[in-house]
């Protein structure tokens, strides 16, 4: 019996990998290797699937603190003093690749025609490497995207969420379906929640089990996860799963304080108000200021369970946006002013206002606390174990700015680090420049040798969604990989 058990789950896996019960509700698994064998070939592993996540801040940097403190070549502590931006990173810093140099391509300061303001170019240029059109849009897809039409599960487009976004402005989006066509962040980790585990609470079964029940989407999957630990499962895989269920409850836990469906559906709501409050919720609660750690992490989890479960292989996660981004009042940061005033060291978000004392060091304690927020992305890719490493090995985690220095709008020197190894394509551990010049802000830009488009090629090859000799714009930028950063 259980050998038939487990051909059964096997075969279904093969094709889904996730558990299918009441209403509809799905549970996406993560790999697991006892169950990981082609039909006709019992010998032959499924591949493990390569990865990319997009982890981008605005606003640019303190460029005096960012970069590790010492020379390039293997990263050592000492690369991460306490007064430097990227301490929180000193844990990982055997699965890091930090590239240094790099500028944006097409260039900002209006160097290659593009259309829009500065802040406008660092986000449309990031991950398409295209010119913006009249309407300050970029006119191409992002890599993400293109990475999601190569190698997404079922065709399914790029993942992508966002914190405290502006949807629908040209700094509001850094993702693209095509030329002028931006794809809108989801602020909302419930929706994109509910999204993912395929939950339709206009279904009564659904309604009644996750309202007024109060019971978990594993509950509706129970029959199938029943056959599914009835399996001849290793340790390991026995391990995984433990961890990917417990991963979901708690993820349903959080997002039950953020005035989730399933507490609106207790109160029996008819449609219409339900709707009010939906929209309420989105605009009221997830999108303020004290909402953006909360809703950050939230949305990380949720990265780190699609990705582990195979429901998508490529991810962008955009915290605020261009000429935005909130007044930071937690993590003993107190300041009065937003990001983008004080990534000018102003009190205004356009001309005429005052300078701001000290605002080097209040950008530095955001860059700091971003630095904390990305290593908690590690850490929850890193938790999820698959073949001999982790889903953090097998993926590219990019962290990324709109700009380097904010108050120049540069777009030399992009602040940038990359994690995991992508499964053995990228070097770990190491510093490097990525440029002939030693100059990190050149002042002849015609002299500029490190087109950012490159590492966006590189990152299209290693993942699979290749071979490409060029991403981006065709004459602009350059062709090729960033060769170096390959193992």
């Amino acid at each position: 019996m259980r050998a038939n058990v487990r051909g059964n789950v096997r075969g279904t896996l093969n094709r889904r990998r996730f558990l299918t019960g009441l209403g509809g509700v799905t549970v996406a698994l993560p790999f697991l290797e006892s169950l990981g064998f082609r039909p006709h070939a019992r010998a032959q592993a499924m591949p493990t699937p390569k990865r990319f996540v997009c982890f981008f801040q605005c606003n640019g940097a303190n460029m005096s603190k960012f970069w590790p403190q010492g020379g390039y070549g293997a990263l050592t502590e000492a690369h991460f003093p306490v007064d430097r931006t990227l301490y929180a990173l000193r844990p990982y810093r055997d699965k890091l690749l930090i590239p240094r140099n790099m500028h944006m391509s097409p260039r900002g300061f209006g160097q290659d025609g593009s259309m829009g303001c500065d802040h406008q170019s660092g986000m449309g240029h990031k991950l398409t490497a295209q010119l913006l059109g009249s309407g300050g849009f970029a006119q191409g897809i992002s890599v993400d995207q293109f990475i999601a039409s190569k190698i997404n599960p079922s065709n399914r487009p790029s993942l992508t969420l966002g914190v405290h976004g502006t949807n629908g402005q040209p700094t509001g989006c850094i993702s693209y379906s095509g030329p002028g066509t931006p794809v809108n962040s989801e602020p909302n980790p419930r929706l994109g929640f509910e999204d993912m585990m395929g939950i339709n609470y206009g279904d009564a079964v659904v309604r009644d089990l996750l309202g007024e029940r109060r019971k978990s989407v594993l509950d509706l999957v129970h029959q199938e996860f029943d056959a599914l630990a009835r399996a001849n499962l290793s340790k390991g895989d026995r391990d995984k799963l433990d961890l990917h269920f417990t991963s979901v409850r708690e993820l349903e836990q959080q997002l039950a304080g953020t005035g989730g469906a399933a507490t609106m559906a207790c109160q029996r709501l008819d449609p219409a108000r339900e709707a009010e409050i939906r929209a309420a919720d989105k605009d009221r609660d997830v999108r303020q200021d004290a909402a953006f750690k909360p809703m950050g992490r939230m949305q990380m989890d949720l990265v780190a369970l699609a990705l582990a479960c195979d429901y998508t292989r490529t991810a962008t996660l955009q915290w605020g946006a261009g000429a935005g981004g909130p007044i930071f009042n937690w993590d003993n940061i107190a300041h009065q002013y937003n990001h983008h005033k004080l990534s000018h060291g102003s009190t205004s978000d356009s001309e005429g206002g005052s300078d701001v004392a000290g605002y080097e060091t209040m950008i530095y304690d955001i860059d700091r606390w971003f630095a904390g927020e990305f290593a908690y992305l590690l850490d929850r890719l890193n938790a999820y174990s698959e073949g001999t490493g982790t889903v953090l090995d097998n993926s590219c985690v990019m962290w990324i700015n709109e700009l380097s220095d904010g108050k120049d709008h540069d777009f030399r020197d992009l602040p940038c680090v990359l994690a995991g190894s992508c499964g053995g394509v990228f070097k770990q551990g190491q510093y490097l420049n990525l440029s002939q010049s030693a100059d990190a802000r050149q002042t002849s830009f015609e002299a500029l040798d490190a087109p950012h488009n490159k590492l966006l090629t590189t990152i299209v090859n290693a993942v699979g969604a290749g071979p490409l000799a060029r991403f981006g714009h065709p004459t602009l930028g350059g062709d090729g990989e960033f060769t170096q950063l390959k193992a």
